[in-house]
């Protein structure tokens, strides 16, 4: 019997939720299932989904910011078949293959102060990798990151992970790592005149605290912090770069050169995992020092032609359809439109973000009724209000969206490259009225907060 991927997968479509619950994790079954995220997903194109019943649905997550172009890019997906036609060799391990050199030149060429690339699997490995190459070619052990960040969970990247909930359960971690207060130049500097740090790792937008944006003058100071003394600038560039926030990277915005920048998501087109630690050469050559050390830190599949291949198509799709003009462009005008939310509803605190990575904060009312609702409701869990928004936004709008960190009181609004003024008009009516219902209580929204609460909590 031939083997048919495409016919089981039509055939056992809507087994997803029973498959995961009994075989890869119920508990994260049972919290799709509990906001109503539970559907039976069977088509995906540009900024939208569709389910078995034919419904489409407005994809204001974009896994994570991975499908940047948007879900199953044709020029990505032909790319894909062409290598597929042909018997290419990949992966034999003991040669130099072409395209992994392809896409290193490709993104040199993008990110010129920097000089060579080590190809991995995930945004976890790029910080893994990051990690080794600052403490190898510096001599030193110590590695800084921001209070809030998030860079992974593999063991190194959960080390520079500044949240208690993703660290809990795994400690003790990598040693000679430590937190610094984001924002904070003289409390970098102090630990940086120790003379101990091998590399600093930021974020250029804290996307798992809240979309928070930095001060004008505060990663210019870090990099100008790191050169005086002698510490590696690490920028985490995994969610915000590929275009993500309107620059190929957002560190641009700043006028940055970090010695080592890591890529992952938008790089792979949606459609395979890759990652990037793109370096000065005097890192890399610090690391790869002898040639009985130029395999030191490898991995089995980095390199791997789908891979390279997906990421050499998706720079050409950014490029061929000048997706970080648009990106600036819609991103202006989806925080015009949903900044004047801001003056018509109490609920909203603020709107920040940059380009297409945008964060709707809520924050305590003023009016008594509200308030007293508000209290009760943070009292019940503190992260379940900005989760009590995208339950209407799916039930009633078709819009999928994610609160922005955990415990966190932002809506985080990521649409594709690809989206169009109507999709943002449509997204900002849609949340206009699910703010109209919230600032009605008691009421519908209310109940809704109030179920999901108890769910969670018992």
């Amino acid at each position: 019997m031939a083997f048919d991927i495409v016919g089981t997968f039509k055939q056992r479509l809507g087994e997803n939720y029973k498959l995961h619950a009994k075989f890869i994790n119920p508990a994260w079954a049972k919290v799709t299932q509990l906001i109503g995220y539970d559907k039976t997903w069977a088509k995906a194109e540009g900024c939208y989904l569709w389910d078995t019943d034919g419904q489409r649905t407005f994809d204001c997550v974009s896994g994570f910011c991975v499908s940047n172009i948007g879900h199953n890019h044709p020029v990505v997906r032909q790319a894909l078949r062409d290598v597929l036609t042909e018997s290419l060799p990949n992966l034999i391990q003991l040669d130099c293959s072409l395209l992994p050199g392809l896409l290193a030149e490709a993104l040199v060429r993008r990110i010129p102060w920097l000089d060579m690339v080590y190809f991995g699997n995930s945004g976890s490995e790029a910080i893994e990798a990051a990690i080794k190459f600052a403490r190898a070619s510096t001599g030193k052990q110590r590695i800084l990151y921001a209070d809030h960040s998030y860079h992974g969970v593999s063991y190194g990247a959960l080390s520079v992970t500044g949240h208690p909930m993703w660290r809990e359960g795994f400690e003790p971690l990598v040693p000679d790592t430590a937190a610094v207060p984001y924002g904070d130049a003289a409390a970098l500097e102090k630990e940086l005149a120790k003379g101990t740090i091998a590399g600093v790792l930021m974020e250029p937008i804290q996307v798992g605290a809240g979309i928070i944006v930095p001060p004008d003058g505060y990663l210019p100071r870090v990099q100008e912090l790191c050169r005086k003394h002698k510490a590696l600038f690490i920028m985490d560039e995994i969610h915000t770069g590929f275009g993500r926030t309107g620059t190929f990277l957002a560190s641009e915005q700043w006028k940055l050169e970090p010695d080592i920048v890591c890529l992952s998501k938008g790089l792979s087109g949606e459609m395979v995992p890759v990652s990037a630690t793109v370096t000065r050469k005097e890192i890399m050559t610090g690391v790869f020092s002898r040639l009985d050390r130029s395999c030191v830190h490898a991995s089995t599949f980095m390199g791997n032609n789908l891979a390279m291949v997906s990421g050499l198509a998706t720079l050409h799709v950014l490029e061929s359809e000048n997706l970080l003009a648009r990106c600036r462009e819609m991103g202006d005008y989806l925080v015009k439109s949903l900044s004047a939310l801001k003056e018509k509803y109490e609920l909203v605190k603020e709107v920040r973000g940059r380009g297409l990575l945008v964060g709707v904060e809520f924050g305590e009312p003023k009016s008594f009724f509200l308030r007293q609702a508000w209290t009760m409701m943070h009292k019940m869990h503190p992260g379940l209000f900005s989760q009590a928004f995208t339950i209407p936004l799916m039930e009633e709008h078709r819009i999928l969206t994610q609160v922005a960190g955990h415990n966190e009181d932002v809506l985080k609004v990521a649409p594709a490259l690809v989206v169009t003024r109507e999709d943002i008009d449509y997204f900002t009516k849609s949340l206009d009225s699910c703010l109209k219902a919230a600032h009605s209580f008691p009421g519908p929204f209310w109940e809704v907060s109030s179920r999901l609460a108890k769910n969670a909590l018992f």
